[in-house]
Parts: structure tokens; C-alpha cells; sequence
């Protein structure tokens, strides 16, 4: 249970970091618009791959499997 809530915190995160280079590319921070473009590319692919991946782990929860009546 506790994985689960820690990788929630995690995707949580990964969107912060998703607006926070958004923000980064609409802001005039950086001047040159050619490293803007790889920061602001890289930050946001790193983003959304963990955003991504965040959300497509499945649970490793044991399924419980109910013996089969035999006749």
C-alpha cells in the first residue's frame, strides 16, 4: 500500500515538472531560444515518460483464486 502512495507522489512530480517547462518555455529566463528549445524538450519528454509510466504500473497484488468444487 505504501508503493502505491509513494508512486503517486511520484506522478505528482512529473507533472510539476511537465507545467514547470511549460512556464519555462512561455518565460523569457533563458535567452537563447535554441538551448530553451532542448531544455524545455528534454524536461518535458522526461515528464510525460514518467507521467507515462507513473500511471501504467500495474498492481502486484496477489489475485485469490477460489478452489473449483470437483464432482
Amino acid at each position: 500500500m505504501t508503493k502505491k502512495k509513494s508512486g503517486n507522489v511520484r506522478v505528482y512530480l512529473y507533472i510539476l515538472l511537465t507545467i514547470a517547462s511549460c512556464v519555462l518555455a512561455c518565460s523569457n529566463i533563458i535567452p537563447n531560444n535554441y538551448v530553451k528549445l532542448v531544455v524545455v524538450m528534454g524536461t518535458l519528454g522526461f515528464g510525460l515518460f514518467g507521467i507515462m509510466k507513473g500511471l501504467s504500473t500495474t498492481t502486484s497484488e496477489a489475485t485469490v483464486e477460489t478452489p473449483s468444487k470437483e464432482k
